[in-house]
């Protein structure tokens, strides 16, 4: 035990103190449009500062950032709030954020009212959509009171009536989901699917738009492919890593949009700015 936190404390030193020089650039790209995903950072703004320093720098700007949960250790902790929205602005200079909520910002009455009031949120759910070109973005919230690690019924409804709808539209080619808990975890939590974990599954199953499920809360990287639905685990923004379970480390996503040729590339990238790994959908 002192070893592996011995070990995660010399970790973060080398990063925090990392050259400039030291650092991998990534090359500019030439697709259309792109969008970044990072997940589980927990006060971690040693890691998080290097992370928003390679997302703020990468050309063609990305279009937006999705945050997939647990900014913070303690819920409605508003200097928590404040020092992720400092050493978020590099990105947010640049691009909108959106923030998917963990279960470490809470669901009680306070942490909802301090989420709503960084966040700019009017309306009474966490849930919400948009779409951007030709893609459409479903953020869920699997945190609802009484109804945590679970997609409840009504916002199961919802989500049910979103695909229904995005499927009639031509012009959109791609759905994006984001949860914060996964519905298979693959790592410190496996075996303790979400509740209803079968019955989303499912639904996402139907829907041929769909081009990944992007997840969190397990904090390391995974993908894998359950009956042609794609799932990926990133909760490497900062917290403290889950070793002993396969791929940890420190990384966000880069989804690169190719609108002519419908190609969606994403690239996994560490802690030096390098591209650990990279693949088409």
């Amino acid at each position: 035990m002192i070893f592996k936190i011995l070990k995660k404390v010399i970790v973060t030193i080398i990063i925090i103190l990392l050259p400039c020089c030291s650092v991998v650039q990534i090359e500019p790209s030439d697709e259309d449009w792109s969008f970044v995903v990072f997940g589980d950072l927990r006060q971690g703004f040693g890691v998080y500062g290097k992370l928003v320093e390679y997302m703020s720098t990468i050309e063609p700007t990305p279009k937006f950032a999705i945050c997939n949960g647990d900014i913070m250790k303690k819920s409605g902790n508003e200097v928590e709030w404040a020092n992720f929205w400092r050493y978020s602005k590099p990105i947010t200079d640049k691009m909108p954020l959106y923030i998917v909520r963990g279960n470490h910002e809470g669901n009680d009455k306070i942490s909802e009212k301090i989420f709503k009031e960084q966040t700019g949120k009017s309306n009474d759910t966490f849930y919400y959509s948009f779409s951007f070109s030709h893609s459409y973005f479903i953020i869920l919230d699997s945190y609802i009171r009484n109804e945590e690690n679970s997609i409840g019924q009504n916002q199961f409804n919802w989500l049910k009536n979103q695909l229904d709808s995005v499927t009639s539209i031509p012009d959109i080619k791609n759905v994006f989901i984001f949860i914060h808990h996964p519905l298979y975890p693959q790592g410190v939590y496996r075996g303790t699917n979400m509740k209803n974990a079968d019955e989303v599954h499912h639904l996402f199953t139907l829907y041929d738009k769909i081009k990944a499920v992007i997840v969190s809360h397990e904090h390391s990287y995974n993908k894998f492919v359950k009956d042609n639905v794609i799932y990926i685990i990133t909760g490497g923004a900062g917290a403290p890593l889950d070793y002993g379970y396969g791929e940890n480390f420190y990384h966000f996503l880069k989804v690169s949009i190719y609108e002519e040729t419908n190609r969606i590339n994403i690239k996994t990238i560490g802690i030096f700015n390098e591209v650990i790994e990279q693949f088409d959908l």
